[in-house]
């Protein structure tokens, strides 16, 4: 039994204001043509289908085009959907039971996690198969804690952290595992999009996050192989339980961290066989560090630089002294540039030694300045001249924050 194990695509992703649809398209693009081998029995997409609850329409139209091709090459496929804490379940699940027939199963609903979907394959001669099951994002309230009686279960409370959601979903799961194995089933993998306790996390997915809190993820022991979404680094989690990782890089933090697809097998003995299938992306991700001057001029014949002029870039530049709009002078070099920084040159300028090279008078270590009074003297540094809107915008937003510190 073998298949494809994916998640956290966050399809119609703007990271630092640029839409990455075209890269994710090659990215489904490369999956579609993984899943040709007809070795592959199934593809579990392990939650957060799309970045937000409400899609953009090029997002839905993309996943709408790449299931499409898939079937259309691989009518004999099982793709396999839970949501993820981004997806809106009501929406991810429009026409479920249509595409059921259809091969694309889709359970949104944390109570139907213990119907598994069926898959069948062979080993050599031998005909195996596999019970699928399905744990969508634990929202609060998305389950009751279990009683004997039907009616007692209706009327219990709704259960509110992650850890007793979790606890309430693995009793259930593990009743529905039994069951399957006793009607004779080969293997039992459960798909699930959750925070599992010593899981390392990505810069990427912190703002994610929400209300999960960390699960233990030796609730679901008893399953041959645990498919796990929400957590953007491939990892290996529990004696059979992985995370993928999201397929593309969504923070300059994950540069160097191979993206990966995993090709999971189901063996004999119990063996599972788990292979990580490079990415390749359309463009590749880099932070670089040096000095303004470096990247503008100095660099012509570093091989490295000239090589990141085709990737997407963050440049922190070293300079002690601002350098005024470094973003669009640089972008006529580097075309894909999403992001400079000049924390080294802010921090010169707080402390009162930097090269400003322009009318800023920096302000005394007794002298507390506060922080609207310093997001004008930038805007007079950088354009010359202050700005009443830009200005008093900032100090809305920065009411807001305060506020909000406040109360918390």
């Amino acid at each position: 039994m073998k298949f494809i194990h994916t998640g956290d695509l966050h399809l119609g992703k703007i990271f630092h204001e640029h839409s990455l649809i075209e890269d994710q398209r090659y990215m489904l693009e490369e999956l579609g043509e993984l899943l040709a081998d007809q070795s592959y029995r199934a593809l579990l997409i392990a939650g957060d289908i799309y970045d937000r609850s409400i899609p953009p329409p090029d997002a839905v139209s993309l996943f709408s085009s790449f299931l499409g091709k898939v079937k259309a090459r691989r009518p004999d496929l099982e793709i396999l959907i839970l949501p993820g804490n981004h997806d809106s379940s009501s929406r991810l699940g429009f026409g479920k039971e249509l595409f059921a027939e259809l091969g694309i199963h889709l359970v949104i609903d944390p109570e139907d996690a213990v119907k598994p979907v069926i898959v069948k394959g062979k080993d050599g001669e031998r005909e195996e198969t596999c019970a699928f099951f399905l744990l969508p994002f634990l929202n609060p309230g998305s389950l009751r804690a279990e009683t004997g009686e039907t009616e007692d279960m209706l009327a219990a409370e709704p259960l509110r952290s992650q850890a007793k959601l979790a606890e309430a979903a693995a009793s259930r799961l593990e009743k529905a595992r039994l069951e399957a194995l006793a009607a004779g089933v080969t293997y039992t993998v459960l798909g699930a999009h959750l925070f599992a306790a010593g899981g390392l996390e990505s810069e990427s997915e912190r703002v994610f996050l929400g209300t999960a809190e960390r699960v233990p993820i030796g609730l679901f022991a008893g399953f041959d192989y645990t498919a796990l979404g929400h957590l953007h680094r491939q990892q290996k989690t529990g004696d059979t339980a992985w995370y993928s990782g999201s397929p593309l890089a969504y923070s300059f933090e994950e540069a160097k961290a191979e993206k990966v697809f995993l090709s999971v097998e189901l063996g004999a003995a119990d063996a599972v066989m788990v292979m990580p299938i490079p990415v390749k992306p359309l463009r590749g991700l880099q932070s670089l560090r040096g000095s303004f001057n470096y990247f503008f001029r100095d660099s012509v014949h570093d091989a490295a630089v000239t090589n990141a002029e085709k990737d997407y870039l963050e440049i922190i530049l070293t300079d002690t002294s601002l350098v005024e709009n470094p973003l669009a002078i640089l972008r006529r070099r580097f075309p894909w540039i999403l992001s400079i920084k000049q924390d080294r040159a802010f921090a010169a300028l707080r402390a009162g030694d930097g090269e400003s090279g322009g009318s800023i008078t920096a302000p005394s270590h007794t002298e507390r300045r506060s922080t609207a009074l310093d997001f004008e003297d930038f805007l007079a540094e950088i354009y010359g001249e202050g700005d009443d809107e830009k200005t008093g915008l900032f100090r809305e937003l920065l009411a807001e924050v305060e506020q909000g510190e406040a109360e918390a």
